[in-house]
């Protein structure tokens, strides 16, 4: 983990989509207010200290919120991405920090619950942006939970397809689209609820169709249209 510059937080504070559209006096409150830290690709993000409970921004990278059971099995709850929140502002909360994991290299932000409630108090629009950000993260959430009760195996790993093609998607010369996030079959077997190796089933039989492709660890998307209609099935 490595801690970043403050040039380079500001920089992160700028680009990062929940706050962008804030003006400088709250970016340089937010950056004078926070810790921002830099973590290679698969690291656990470790979790605040107990007597002070955070908020955790992603300014760049992806994040994977997973739940364990007492079995030590793991389901990924959501994939978070740029100006995505999690965290706990509420000591009597559990911390799930330890249960987040990074899927690429990200840069998180890290603010303390106390600091955090007094930004909220003097910038107004920073408590709509979050608001905001938070009742999309609801309703992703709520679109995931119905998918994963009514779809067969094969729609949630179309619709998980075409989701990751959204966040970071790629255009590429031939046509196809480039999935720019690197995920192992057992990445997206946690993602869609289901065993590795039917995932890897699931790969080889769509890309016999003609919807994916596979090169040097990267996912293509050969046929998009194909995908959303494998996704629409009711």
């Amino acid at each position: 983990m490595r801690l970043n510059q403050a040039g380079d937080k500001l920089w992160h504070i700028k680009n990062c989509p929940l706050f962008s559209a804030l003006s400088q006096e709250e970016m340089n409150a937010i950056e004078s207010a926070s810790q921002m830290y830099t973590m290679p690709k698969n690291q656990l993000v470790p979790p605040p200290p107990e007597d002070e409970p955070s908020l955790f921004v992603v300014k760049k990278g992806h994040v994977q919120l997973t739940y364990v059971d007492e079995n030590g099995s793991e389901a990924v709850v959501i994939l978070l991405g740029p100006g995505d929140v999690f965290g706990s502002l509420d000591p009597t909360d559990v911390n799930f920090g330890e249960h987040c994991r990074t899927v690429s290299e990200t840069c998180l932000c890290r603010i303390s619950r106390s600091k955090f409630e007094n930004m909220l108090h003097k910038y107004p629009n920073l408590a709509f942006r979050l608001t905001k950000f938070s009742m999309l993260r609801i309703n992703r959430l709520q679109v995931r939970l119905a998918e994963m009760m009514m779809r067969q195996a094969n729609e949630r790993l179309a619709l998980v397809l075409l989701d990751l093609d959204k966040q970071v998607g790629r255009e590429e010369p031939d046509g196809r689209r480039k999935l720019t996030l690197a995920l192992t079959h057992a990445d997206l077997s946690k993602l869609i609820g289901t065993s590795r190796e039917m995932v890897t089933l699931l790969f080889a039989k769509f890309r016999k169709a003609g919807m994916i492709e596979t090169e040097k660890g990267w996912i293509y998307l050969r046929d998009v249209e194909a995908l959303k209609r494998l996704a629409s099935r009711s």
